[in-house]
């Protein structure tokens, strides 16, 4: 169905004239009728590899062959005609999938009129996606006014809606809270299931980790590994969240060992390599430390001399892992003042209200972690307090200034010099280099930029590397923490973050999640921010639960409350395992 041998990809930039090679060399192969996931930390070639099975890019080298048609020999025409037949594409961001200004219904007829179908057979067609989908009680409304889990969902029914034979999801869940991200992924499994689709999901999700037939991991442009087998009712996947258990033998003899089993072996710079006379069996091991002649000895030794111990990785092993503390402020001064807020949008399906009569203070210096289920008006909130609309009713201040009240150029004016807006969205520039970036602010607000301090915050958000390439050389990964970084070196006093580690592996997003911490307590910023990824809690934050537009619970996290917030999150349920161990 789908064949990869030995792919590279090589971006050429002709007014930097720098060239970045996103995939070195990939392998990869996938039958038909199988759900896999590719897995990959930022950077790693996920969405580059999407782009060329979707025939919007083209390898540098190595062969592509989907369906039988070998894509190296397609023209752009052609590839388009077999995206067009044979693909559906699900884009991480929906706006991208979607006709937002029109209805559901709308948008799951297009690609029907698009085929020239009959009106019943579209009609009929269209019927059964909204029920698959369980989205047949909004089909009227328009997507701008959907939740997240809505908006993907209809990403995928347009996808389907065109009946096609292979399904790419980049990143469906990113954006997604535990409730949609398990009510996407049993859609997907029954999509697979009852239509007999081939997917491919590209995440980095470390809920993804055994949820699919198989996983890809792909590292540095390469098919690393399959996927370790690692179950939710143990919380080791936290410690090791980007391992894996099997390494790949690409068709260059390229193979990379696990970074698990190095560390466990103590394998050094030189290996050795033996062979069974059967071709069946192989063995490596660090000639430094041990002998052929102990190995042998240690695979000859009886299974007697082994004992199978019970064990079971508990909360208190990867704790260390969520357990830096945040101070809050002693003196409690409201930078942010929210009273009798409301919100809503008028749309075919009537009035709809986000936020509903809201009072809410947020104290300079504090962390406030905002979560609650897609579609509550957590990002509406962020919205709100950064003056880009405005609400119905109530008042909103920012430091004593009157956002709601304020006109469009004075909240504009009032925003560049005293809030950064992280969004889910990147807001880089794209004509100018990422360092340049860092610049364009300060040129608007005529204030003087500290190289020295940006330079800093870059190395922080590992994207130092790139200051000089343009946005589009990035992947978008790479994109989220140069859009962060270029946030954080205006030392503004309050910083909004809509899902600031959304297109993060779980290794970043941690170390992030202490940038913003250090950020707080050195520039005494305040931070307000809005996750579905509740792994990303530390104690000391102040934890805002939102549903249907009101506050739910709002308290000061302890490290007792993270113990059962990221278990309950995680759906982890302790169990026992086997290993064996030698007896001594």
């Amino acid at each position: 169905m789908i064949i990869c041998n030995d792919v590279i990809k090589v971006y050429y930039d002709s007014d930097t004239e720098l060239k970045v090679a996103a995939l070195r060399g990939m392998d990869l192969k996938v039958k038909e009728g199988e759900l896999v996931s590719i897995i990959g930390p930022s950077g790693s070639g996920k969405t580059t590899l999407v782009r060329i099975l979707s025939g919007i890019e083209q390898p540098t080298s190595g062969d592509v062959i989907i369906n039988g048609r070998d894509f190296g020999k397609l023209d752009e025409f052609e590839r388009r005609e077999f995206r067009f037949n044979y693909l559906g594409i699900i884009n991480q961001f929906t706006s991208e999938n979607l006709f937002t200004h029109l209805s559901v219904r709308q948008n799951l007829l297009i690609p029907k009129k698009l085929f020239f179908l009959p009106k019943e057979q579209s009609k009929k067609e269209v019927d059964e996606l909204l029920k698959i989908l369980n989205l047949k009680h909004v089909e009227q409304n328009i997507v701008d006014k959907l939740s997240g889990g809505e908006a993907m969902r209809l990403s995928m029914g347009v996808a389907l809606s065109k009946n096609p034979t292979i399904l790419l999801a980049d990143e469906p869940t990113g954006q997604l809270d535990s409730m949609n991200t398990q009510d996407m992924i049993d859609t997907i499994k029954q999509i697979n299931l009852e239509m007999g689709k081939t997917i491919l999901v590209v995440t980095h999700d470390i809920r993804h980790r055994n949820v699919f037939e198989k996983s890809f991991v792909i590292r540095d442009g390469k098919l690393a590994g399959i996927g370790k087998d690692i179950g939710k009712d143990e919380l080791e996947f936290l410690l090791h969240a980007t391992e894996l258990n099997r390494a790949y033998l690409d068709s260059s003899n390229y193979v990379r060992i696990p970074d698990e089993v190095k560390a466990v072996t103590g394998l050094g710079e030189v290996v050795e390599f033996d062979t069974h006379p059967s071709r069946k069996v192989g063995l490596l091991w660090n000639p430094e430390k041990i002998t052929r002649e102990e190995v042998y000895q240690i695979v000859s030794s009886p299974l007697d001399d082994f004992n199978e111990k019970l064990e079971q990785v508990s909360f208190e092993e990867v704790e260390k892992l969520l357990s830096r503390e945040f101070i809050p402020p002693e003196k409690v001064k409201p930078i942010v003042k929210i009273k009798k807020m409301s919100k809503g949008y008028q749309s075919r399906a009537g009035y709809t209200e986000v936020i509903s009569n809201l009072d809410l203070n947020i104290d300079k210096g504090d962390f406030v972690f905002i979560s609650g289920p897609s579609g509550v008006g957590k990002t509406t909130l962020l919205n709100l307090i950064a003056g880009l609309i405005k609400p119905n009713n109530g008042s909103i201040k920012v430091q004593n200034f009157s956002i709601s009240d304020s006109g469009e150029k004075q909240v504009s004016l009032f925003r560049l010099n005293n809030i950064a807006y992280i969004t889910q969205h990147n807001n880089l520039f794209s004509p100018l280099p990422i360092k340049d970036n860092f610049v364009l602010p300060n040129i608007f607000s005529r204030s003087k930029i500290d190289m020295d301090y940006s330079l800093s915050i870059a190395k922080e958000c590992f994207i130092d590397h790139k200051l000089d390439s343009y946005p589009g050389e990035l992947s978008e990964g790479e994109k989220q923490r140069a859009a962060l970084a270029t946030a954080l070196t205006r030392r503004t006093s309050v910083i909004l973050a809509d899902e600031p580690t959304a297109n993060l592996d779980t290794d970043l997003a941690r170390s992030i999640m202490d940038l913003l911490m250090d950020i707080v307590r050195i520039n005494k910023a305040t931070i307000i921010t809005c996750s579905h990824d509740l792994t990303l809690l530390r104690p000391g934050f102040r934890h805002i639960r939102l549903l249907d537009g009101t506050i739910l619970e709002d308290k000061r996290v302890t490290k007792n409350d993270l113990k059962e917030i990221v278990t309950e999150y995680l759906q982890i349920k302790q169990s026992k395992r086997k290993r064996k161990t030698k007896k001594k």
